[in-house]
């Protein structure tokens, strides 16, 4: 009966004893964090992508655009009266030539505008301003030149930029003056353009639309 019970707990140790090892098995790392991994750095590249081509959907800048530059009923006047002036002044005897020069106002007003705009044109007349659609500039000029020494030439700048519906968008404004020397054989109204053409540009660089 003893040797029967010991052969019964000797064999029960050996079943124990056999099934010990399976709770310690080593369980194979699992696989899963590795795609969970790779689709966080896929999410992170889609992100950065989105961000490399986030600076194509800025607006146009002022250099891509085109102008039209509409002359107010003040350009127009100043204008008859610089000429005016100039013819004037030829028909007096012996008179020094003018450095009143009418003719280049407008051209320098193209000058500082291309430096900003892709195109700029000038109409002759304000009919241009519904016929097509885009940016306008109204261009107000008042013109001033002195006759004898000491007296001031001065000039005012305005222009106002309108968008294609006619609202106003953006003003810009500028003024500048200069003195008749003495004797007045010059004007010196030209440094006067000069430096309101020179504020005017000043301040279209720091106008963004």
């Amino acid at each position: 009966m003893k040797r029967t019970l010991a052969l019964l707990t000797v064999a029960g140790l050996l079943i124990t004893a056999h099934r010990l090892p399976a709770p310690i098995q080593e369980i194979p790392e699992s696989p899963t964090p590795a795609p969970i991994e790779r689709t966080s750095k896929r999410t992170l590249n889609a992100k950065e992508s989105m961000s490399d081509k986030a600076p194509a959907k800025k607006a146009a800048s002022m250099t891509d655009q085109e102008v039209r530059v509409i002359l107010s009923e003040n350009t127009r006047m100043s204008l008859m009266h610089l000429r005016t002036y100039v013819e004037t002044g030829e028909k007096i005897p012996f008179a020094p030539k003018s450095d009143v020069k009418p003719d280049e106002i407008l051209e320098r007003l193209r000058q500082v505008l291309s430096n900003r705009f892709r195109s700029v044109s000038i109409l002759n007349d304000s009919s241009g301003s519904q016929s097509r659609s885009g940016l306008v500039m109204v261009f107000d000029l008042q013109a001033h030149v002195g006759m004898t020494s000491g007296e001031k030439n001065t000039v005012s700048i305005v222009g106002t930029f309108k968008d294609g519906s006619g609202k106003p968008i953006q003003t810009i404004t500028a003024v500048g003056s200069t003195t008749v020397p003495y004797p007045a054989w010059r004007t010196h109204f030209p440094e006067a353009f000069s430096a309101a053409l020179s504020e005017f540009s000043q301040k279209l660089g720091n106008y963004r639309q």
